[in-house]
């Protein structure tokens, strides 16, 4: 049990950094879900360390690009939306119109069951370690289904991948994941997901590595800025910012630009 001083240093620190780690297949830290739940809630933001093997990340990862590289892209123009069964990528170049201005390469995941075998299997345990972290923090009952969520994989890649700041309604999901797919130092070396918070702006690049979670309250503003703005954009490349998240259907088409100051 942390004794008082530990947690008085936490409450004062607007990042909080928890060790952590999975066990048969659940993301266990070193505070309670409760303690976790309430630094959230004041608008801090959580990075859980190490709450996944960077190895199994990494394979994840690779086998997401693999899997794109053999599949034919979604077309632009159609909403995933309309088949909510799907699995599917997209390039978003950054110069087709949105309400939310980001360029990545954006991976969904509806249905685990029809993936090969290797992406199938890492998807789903990477998928439901988030989800029942999701649900036990938030208080909340969500679930993968054809209204409920899906597995989103997000490349930011380097030369300039970016998602505007917005912000998302905080009902009924109160609680956003962002696993982190890629290393600062190797991977990329600049930009990332940063928050505006009750308690100033928070930079996350320096401390969220491959495996670690972040933990927010959904209506923070949040973006990633420019990654790796001055190298040659090359769409083939993995280099860049990767993000894994759980992507709720009812709300998703209510994030929105965030223009304050």
């Amino acid at each position: 049990m942390e004794d008082s001083k530990a947690t008085k240093d936490r409450a004062a620190t607007t990042l909080v950094e928890i060790e952590s780690g999975l066990e048969s297949g659940k993301i266990i830290a070193e505070i309670s879900r409760t303690e976790i739940a309430r630094l959230i809630a004041e608008g801090r933001i959580v990075v859980l360390k190490r709450a996944l093997p960077a190895s199994l990340v990494l394979e994840f990862r690779r086998a997401v690009s693999r899997w794109g590289e053999n599949m034919n892209p979604f077309p632009h123009g159609k909403s995933p939306a309309t088949e909510p069964e799907i699995n599917y990528h997209r390039i978003d170049n950054g110069l087709i119109q949105s309400s939310l201005p980001h360029m990545f390469h954006q991976f969904g995941f509806g249905n685990h069951g029809r993936l090969e075998t290797e992406l199938g299997t890492s998807a789903t345990v990477i998928s439901q370690a988030m989800l029942d972290l999701q649900n036990e923090v938030a208080g909340s009952n969500l679930d993968f289904s054809i209204s409920g969520c899906r597995l989103k994989v997000l490349h930011y890649p380097a030369g300039g991948g970016y998602l505007q700041r917005h912000a998302h309604p905080l009902e009924p999901q109160r609680v956003g994941l962002i696993l982190g797919g890629s290393k600062i130092g190797e991977d990329f070396s600049s930009g990332g997901t940063f928050f505006l918070t009750p308690f100033g702006n928070v930079d996350t690049a320096a401390c969220h590595d491959i495996g670690d979670i972040i933990l927010f309250r959904y209506d923070l503003p949040h973006g990633v800025s420019a990654v790796d703005a001055d190298k040659k954009l090359d769409w083939s490349s993995g280099a860049g910012k990767w993000s894994i998240v759980l992507e709720l259907r009812e709300t998703h088409a209510l994030s929105r630009a965030d223009q304050t100051s």
